[in-house]
């Protein structure tokens, strides 16, 4: 039996993050400097290339103002 090789993940983009930061007139890197983190983890959040640590969803969550369940749908099971 030859290997089986695992399905590729499927990456969604979180509109919902797109959305509410947009609405509140920010740009990625706006994001980034107001929660001290790099522009390039916020951009990969938003693309759905990577999750953050959840002390940071409910922090990201907040300034956003909304929740985790709302900001990171994609992530519920």
């Amino acid at each position: 039996m030859g290997k089986r090789k695992a399905d590729p993940r499927i990456i969604q983009k979180r509109l919902r993050f797109k959305e509410l930061r947009e609405e509140m007139g920010k740009s990625q890197r706006g994001v980034s400097l107001d929660l001290a983190v790099s522009e390039s983890f916020i951009r990969s959040i938003e693309n759905g290339r990577s999750n953050p640590e959840l002390h940071f969803a409910f922090k990201l969550a907040a300034y956003l103002g909304t929740t985790v369940d709302d900001l990171f749908n994609d992530l519920v099971g």
